[in-house]
């Protein structure tokens, strides 16, 4: 075990043990064998990066050093071991005041939302309150969806608005601080103020293109509740969080002002969100407020439906939430693999927070890791590497790169400042290339310096985030593709 000073391991009742003590199994949960927190001590230092470099040796990271690291406060995560929970916990800087980290803290799930939103409309379908394959128009009466490229032959429907294949635009939200006016959805939908992002529109016509839309989520949020007549939050409440025992979670935004026991959002450099939260009236994309275990839960009860049907979903029901269409996307999920690689999983990443959870629909393995940080995502990333690794899964094993010597005359003239061409940070949008004689560094708006491998000619790799590296040229204009994204040279470089 390699718990550091900085590293505070909370048990499932709220209490903070001893350092240098195992991880508490979560109360109602079932151990998967008796060597359990002694796996909870291996992840917690066995962290791995998303690159390995052939010819060294792998590197492996104490959570600490990693909250430190990317600076965010605190994260909680659930494993999941043979459809149980095996054991939950949050792990927290010092600084993370002592009442925000237990494990029935809510955090922001961003649109990890999805996915609960697609297993609401397989529930409303069953008893016949709506349908997925039919024209959605009925149900946003008396609102009417603007004319785009749908068509009688091509309408817009709850199935493809949820497998992102409806055409229709706005891919996120920023979130309103709770300090301003915060629009309904049906003006997000139109673009109305004081929505923040444009109206939706359907861009391409329907079933021919994969789009992420978390606009074509609000489109179908509006849908069900106009439908049912029922709010959204209270749907979702009847339907979902209720019967799946997700007692900490709700779709309530924003959070009444009674509840205390929430996570505070964190920007890129450690400062808090303003108001600890931003609102995100787009609850169907994006307004699950909830916890690990809950999240555990969820999922847990979509790979049970799925194996031998439930009270929650039938297996026929379970198998068509699961059906990915376009890119792997089914009703709110990424389903990827075949036979003990298949598996379901989403991010998400609201402002403040980011999270991720992997589900195994076989063998009933699965995680969830929740943070309070914009950089949480490597946090997130390496964790579940580290699960992965102590539980000898099949999958999330980190890349190997070899390494091939750069064209230095080309590498070197690429040394500067570039800026992204599109670029939604809160930071400055300022990447800069650099070489000390010895070493390659990429200094980044986010996380800064993170070294780079030469892996050709023309072409590097960061261990830490995965990005591939590009020197390119952009006619007689040095470029650099930055994890696949072009960033030109900054004026001031």
């Amino acid at each position: 075990m390699r718990f550091r000073p900085w590293l505070l391991p909370v048990h499932a009742s709220g209490r903070a043990l001893c350092l240098g003590a195992l991880l508490g199994v979560a109360a109602g949960s079932s151990p998967a064998h008796a060597g359990e927190p002694d796996m909870a001590g291996r992840i917690a230092g066995g962290l791995r990066q998303r690159v390995d470099i052939a010819g060294e040796p792998a590197q492996t990271f104490d959570i600490g050093q990693r909250l430190r690291r990317y600076q965010v406060s605190s994260v909680s995560l659930a494993v999941i071991g043979d459809s149980k929970i095996v054991w939950a916990g949050v792990y927290r800087q010092p600084s993370a005041p002592a009442t925000d980290t237990d494990t029935d803290t809510l955090y922001q799930a961003a649109s990890i939302s999805k996915g609960v939103t697609g297993a609401l409309a397989q529930r409303l379908a069953r008893s016949n309150k709506l349908q997925l394959d039919v024209p959605v128009d009925a149900c946003l009466q008396p609102w009417t969806l603007p004319a785009g490229q749908q068509s009688p032959g091509h309408p817009v429907t709850l199935r493809n608005l949820l497998n992102h294949s409806a055409g229709a635009t706005v891919s996120g939200f920023p979130g309103y601080p709770p300090s301003q006016a915060i629009p309904t959805d049906l003006q997000v939908i139109k673009g109305e103020p004081p929505s923040l992002t444009p109206a939706v529109a359907i861009q391409t016509i329907p079933g021919a293109a994969y789009a992420y839309s978390g606009g074509g989520y609000t489109i179908a949020q509006v849908a069900m509740q106009q439908c049912l007549h029922t709010p959204f939050a209270e749907l979702m409440r009847q339907q979902v969080l209720q019967p799946l025992g997700m007692r900490r979670s709700t779709f309530a935004q924003p959070l009444p002002a009674a509840e205390h026991n929430r996570a505070h959002g964190h920007y890129a450099d450690g400062s808090e969100v303003e108001g600890g939260a931003f609102v995100y009236p787009e609850l169907a994309a994006a307004g699950l407020w909830t916890t690990a275990s809950d999240l555990a839960r969820f999922a847990i009860a979509v790979q049970q439906s799925w194996k031998t049907g439930t009270a929650f979903l039938s297996a026929t029901e379970a198998r068509d939430l699961l059906t990915p269409a376009l890119n792997n996307y089914a009703q709110g999920l990424f389903v990827v693999g075949d036979g003990e690689h298949k598996r379901f999983m989403h991010a998400g990443g609201n402002t403040g927070f980011k999270s991720t959870y992997a589900m195994y629909l076989d063998s009933g393995n699965g995680v969830v890791v929740m943070t309070d940080g914009d950089n949480g995502s490597y946090l997130g990333g390496e964790i579940v590497k580290a699960v992965a690794s102590a539980y000898g899964w099949p999958d999330f094993k980190p890349r190997l790169a070899h390494t091939a010597p750069l064209d230095l005359a080309t590498a070197t003239r690429h040394l500067g400042i570039y800026q992204l061409d599109r670029f939604e940070g809160r930071f400055a949008n300022r990447y800069e290339l650099r070489f000390d004689g010895k070493d390659w560094t990429m200094v980044m708006p986010d996380i800064g310096a993170t070294r780079l491998v030469p892996t050709g000619k023309t072409r590097l790799v960061s261990p830490e985030t995965g990005d591939i590296i590009e020197l390119a040229q952009d006619g007689a204009q040095d470029l650099l593709l930055i994890g696949g994204r072009k960033a030109h040279r900054s004026p001031d470089s």
